[in-house]
């Protein structure tokens, strides 16, 4: 039985927050492992002043490449991190071990207290899907990008230079934000504004042969929207170049899966043994 277990992860509020829930989950499974941390500055969390797809890879992976590579050269044993920052393809010997009970998948539009959605007309993202969905609702708005922390972007927003900011709700909440600190909040259903794949899931990535221990702490049918959502990512080779969303729900044994790329939108529902052909046949619809 491991005695230790070393967790990668990122130094921001959230990212920290993220991995003291995985060690909460942790030490409910295994009392006595030791647990240790690993802080890691990313490529993304450094270069603020470009779009995700600008910097290299198109932006995918970004927040996820360098705690992998610390993973494949042993100097942690697992890695935590938000489900909608992994790259499509792992790297060959790493895998997800466990994913956790997705949180609120929703995304929100922040504003100073008192403003209205309607009354935006600078509206901050740093999201071409977000944008794609700003579009629609607010076509008298301009999208203009944010990049940076939780805390960094809703201070940029109070000092003026937005009239609201999108961010994930799941994000607000692990961090203990709400209207009550002084922002209003517009929350958007999934089918105003379509959540991007894996957004509310927190993963962590490994080595298989943690497999077992992980195995005890992850929630199955998260796992299943996960695994569904990145499967018709990837059959739609959807990047973070262009508009592209996947949000799949668990229901009564199956699953409901809805999907975005570029202008094109498909949904159907399946037996939750048939998630992969769904993926398939969402995927298809797409290209």
């Amino acid at each position: 039985m491991i005695k230790t277990l070393k967790i990668g992860t990122r130094k921001s509020a959230l990212a920290l927050r993220q991995t003291e829930l995985v060690e909460n989950a942790l030490r409910a499974a295994y009392p006595f492992l030791r647990l240790e941390r690993a802080l890691l500055q990313t490529k993304g969390d450094k270069v603020l002043d470009k779009p995700l797809w600008e910097i290299g890879r198109s932006g995918e992976g970004l927040f996820a490449s360098e705690l992998e590579g610390m993973l494949l050269r042993d100097e942690i044993d697992i890695a935590v991190h938000s489900g909608k920052d992994l790259p499509q393809l792992l790297p060959n010997g790493l895998e997800i071990l466990a994913v956790l009970k997705r949180d609120d998948p929703r995304d929100v539009l922040v504003m100073p207290a008192r403003r209205r959605a309607e009354d935006c007309r600078v509206i901050g993202t740093g999201s071409l899907r977000r944008q794609a969905f700003l579009t629609e609702l607010y076509p008298k708005a301009e999208t203009s990008l944010i990049r940076g922390n939780v805390q960094t972007r809703l201070q940029k927003m109070m000092d003026g230079a937005y009239d609201g900011i999108v961010l994930a709700k799941a994000g607000l909440d692990r961090l203990g934000i709400s209207e009550q600190d002084g922002y209003a909040f517009r929350v958007f259903s999934p089918e105003e504004c379509l959540p991007a794949a894996c957004q509310g899931i927190i993963a962590v990535e490994g080595k298989p042969e943690l497999a077992e221990l992980l195995g005890k702490i992850s929630h199955r049918e998260t796992m299943l929207e996960f695994e569904t959502e990145r499967r018709v990512m990837e059959l739609t080779e959807a990047g973070c170049s262009q508009p592209a969303a996947a949000f799949a729900e668990y229901r009564n044994g199956e699953i409901c899966l809805r999907a975005m790329r570029g202008g094109k939108r498909a949904e159907a529902v399946a037996p939750t043994e048939n998630w992969q052909e769904l993926a398939a046949e969402i995927a298809g619809r797409l290209k």
